[in-house]
């Protein structure tokens, strides 16, 4: 499995109540492929630079999940059906290097 992020963004109208329904219809499609949410984050509503589609603003949240790589299209394609979801975009989660080990300070005395 390869580990993914995406960044949703949910309609203006949604309500404030409704957002871990809107997350949670968003995980059951994940896990419905075979998949597993490692993390969401919601990083709250904003407005768009210029109108899209009628909508002003969006509510944005980023989803860090593993799923198999030729689930991806799927996945965007259930999204694109849900009414909540107004746009989607999937990337390769970037790889996070190991932290560099730390030298050892020997008490050397300039």
């Amino acid at each position: 499995m390869n580990k993914y992020e995406a960044m949703i963004i949910f309609r203006e109208s949604l309500k404030e109540t409704d957002w871990d329904g809107a997350v949670e219809s968003v995980r059951a499609e994940i896990e419905k492929l075979g998949g597993k949410v490692t993390s969401s984050t919601r990083l709250g509503r904003r407005e768009f630079a210029r109108p899209m589609q009628k909508e002003l603003s969006g509510h944005y949240g980023l989803l860090a999940f593993q799923l198999a790589g030729d689930k991806v299209a799927p996945l965007q394609a259930r999204l694109k059906l849900d009414e909540q979801v107004f746009r989607v975009q999937v990337v390769k989660a970037p790889a996070v290097p190991p932290a560099p080990k730390k030298e050892e300070d020997h008490g050397h005395a300039e």
